[in-house]
């Protein structure tokens, strides 16, 4: 598999079906290494090997906010629901009908902002612990 070849023609794939810019794509790429489609040498993994087929399935995946923000959460629908404080059905109509409110789309992104600060509070929790071990250790 051509690494950089598959990336081009991902990447000229998505702009056109997307009608998108380069840091759409950029997002778009992050979210699929998040995904786990991508490993850490951002190289395509053996078990989604780089078809249209897939790529559409995970472009209508990140097109969904409301599916987007399932996943990098690690949310069911019924549990997303309750987090946006709207009944399940009515979650399940907005995805099916692809009409997310305001308010429902402010909150999404108001849970997926609380869940990156989360992660800094506790990224910057071990910096500071290792710190604090490490000016021990030297008295």
């Amino acid at each position: 598999m051509n690494y950089e070849k598959d990336i081009t023609e991902l990447k000229k794939w998505f702009i056109n079906e997307k009608n998108a810019d380069e840091q759409d794509f950029n997002d778009f790429l992050e979210y699929c290494q998040w995904r786990g489609m991508l490993n850490k040498d951002a190289k395509f993994i053996d078990k989604l090997p780089f078809t249209k087929t897939n790529a559409n399935k995970l472009l209508k995946e990140f097109s969904s906010p409301v599916k987007r923000t399932a996943k990098l959460l690690g949310l069911t629908y019924k549990e997303l629901a309750k987090e946006l404080g709207y009944s399940e059905p009515a979650l399940k109509s907005a995805v099916a009908k692809d009409k997310v409110s305001s308010p429902m789309l402010m909150t999404l992104n108001l849970l997926l902002e609380n869940k990156a600060l989360k992660d800094e509070i506790q990224d910057l929790k071990a910096k500071f612990n290792n710190l604090k071990e490490t000016l021990n250790s030297i008295k």
